[in-house]
């Protein structure tokens, strides 16, 4: 059967990304100074990520998809001093201490002794948290495997596109414009907004989660 009323329209990749991009900031404007625990932190850590998931999976069908060269046992953008939200620290501990093994728990608490100058949870060739993965790790992607071997993990020498980016490339932009937001509404609360390196942060966590 017909229906006389036409498919609604789809957002443009721009307007839909401004859309989940106020979500996230009113999100994290309630419940970041109402956190009393770190349960509420890991809490809002995880709501954002699931947020960046919905962008994620959206955006392949607002705009054109590239074919992306990475594949599981990539690990060359882990080989890097990863920057983060301390938010996404306190998750990624909380992810380690949730899902390791006792023999795990004990190699990164080894291996965090003198954070090494990589990921820490790169185990095996492998994010051992990527369901947890901080929010700038999601951004990393590559079309071309050989550059990113030389450490161009996506087309940072295109800037921004606008409309007409393919889906990889939004996302990247969305994630890297959300870090910063998230970054002024930490300075408007007056708490610190300055991102801190993961294994640094890690290894603090590790000796005192009550930080």
């Amino acid at each position: 059967m017909s229906s006389d009323h036409p498919a609604p329209e789809q957002p443009s990749p721009l307007a839909y990304m401004r859309q989940k991009m106020n979500q996230a900031d009113a999100m994290f404007r309630h419940d970041r100074p109402a956190a009393g625990s770190r349960a509420d932190l890991v809490l809002l850590a995880r709501r954002i990520l699931s947020l960046c998931d919905e962008v994620a999976d959206a955006l392949p069908h607002l705009s054109p998809v590239a074919p992306l060269a990475c594949a599981r046992g990539c690990d060359t953008c882990c080989h890097s001093l990863v920057q983060v939200n301390p938010l996404f620290a306190a998750l990624a501990v909380h992810e380690a201490r949730q899902i390791f093994s006792p023999e795990r728990l004990h190699a990164l608490q080894e291996r965090l002794a003198s954070p090494p100058p990589f990921c820490p949870f790169l185990f095996d060739g492998s994010c051992s948290i990527y369901a947890a993965r901080p929010m700038v790790c999601r951004g990393y992607y590559s079309l071309n495997l050989d550059l990113c071997r030389q450490g161009e993990f996506c087309e940072k020498s295109l800037g921004y596109q606008g409309e007409h980016a393919h889906a990889h490339h939004q996302f990247m932009i969305f994630l890297f414009a959300l870090e910063k937001r998230l970054e002024a509404i930490e300075a408007e609360l007056g708490l610190s907004s300055e991102p801190v390196f993961l294994n640094m942060a890690a290894r603090a966590l590790m000796d005192e989660p009550a930080l």
